[in-house]
């Protein structure tokens, strides 16, 4: 993980600087102090800003390793490289909208649990937040919410998943002999504009096909971004999407299935 170096008049203010450059909050920054600043003879000879260097604090590996109490965490081991790409491939939940399910409340066994266990992983941060559990269609979703909730969702929401990732492992080692349950851990309804922004960018790839006749590619992005483009264009019977690219440069091309050959054999 990449260090950064910022100076300022004192360390608070190159705290604040690292905070502006790299676009996030002190809390989520290892700061580690290289030089106090000086005022010097009179406050001009001599005098010297506070150096420190900086580095992002890598959540998910902070709390797998600390050695929990309560026995739902303290046994969880910290997956590979290649698994902790795994989160990415788990199945996407688009929550229901409120036109399409009634307001039920439905009843988990498991939900009081998960509540619990999300709330030691974050106390552990730390973040004061609160956690709101609720059940749809089967699956369990945790709402975190509080003032510095939104610091939980990281670079593209990498943390929320690394969150997320970690709840289904916690919650699914012990129930092997009553089905696979299904976490969703949000922040902010960040999914849900996550889920919109995804949308809008399908549909304008999609035109953008259909206009030009020709194959459209979007950006690299996640597995679980990737598989819900491909969800939102799967009826469009004018395009068809494949995959490409190994990794993190893996992206989605979207294809007219009419080609300018045709359009060309038509005039």
């Amino acid at each position: 993980m990449s260090y950064f170096e910022f100076t300022g008049k004192n360390v608070k203010e190159a705290i604040a600087k690292a905070c502006v450059e790299l676009e996030t909050e002190e809390a989520l920054l290892e700061v580690n102090v290289i030089a106090e600043s000086t005022r010097g003879f009179l406050g001009i000879v001599g005098q010297r800003d506070a150096r420190i260097r900086v580095k992002r604090r890598d959540i998910l590996k902070e709390v797998m390793e600390v050695d929990n109490t309560p026995e739902p965490v303290e046994s969880v081991t910290a997956p590979q490289t290649e698994k902790q790409s795994s989160a990415i491939e788990e199945p996407i939940s688009v929550e229901p909208t409120e036109e399409s399910v009634e307001e039920v409340e439905e009843y988990h066994p498991e939900l009081e649990r998960a509540c619990n266990i999300l709330k030691e992983i974050l106390d552990r941060i730390p973040v004061e937040v609160e956690i709101h559990g609720s059940v749809k269609g089967g699956v369990i979703y945790l709402d975190i919410q509080g003032d510095k909730s939104g610091l939980l969702i990281g670079k593209r929401g990498q943390t929320l998943d690394s969150l997320q990732h970690l709840m289904n492992k916690i919650l699914n080692r012990d129930n092997l002999n009553n089905g696979k349950l299904e976490i969703i851990v949000d922040t902010e309804d960040y999914r849900r504009r996550k889920q919109e922004t995804l949308r809008e960018i399908a549909l304008k790839m999609s035109r953008k096909a259909k206009k030009s006749l020709k194959p459209v590619s979007l950006n690299p992005m996640p597995a679980n971004e990737r598989r819900l483009v491909h969800l939102i264009l799967a009826d469009d019977k004018e395009v068809y999407t494949k995959s490409y690219g190994e990794g993190p440069l893996r992206r989605i091309i979207v294809y007219p299935r009419r080609s300018m050959g045709n359009k060309r054999r038509r005039h």
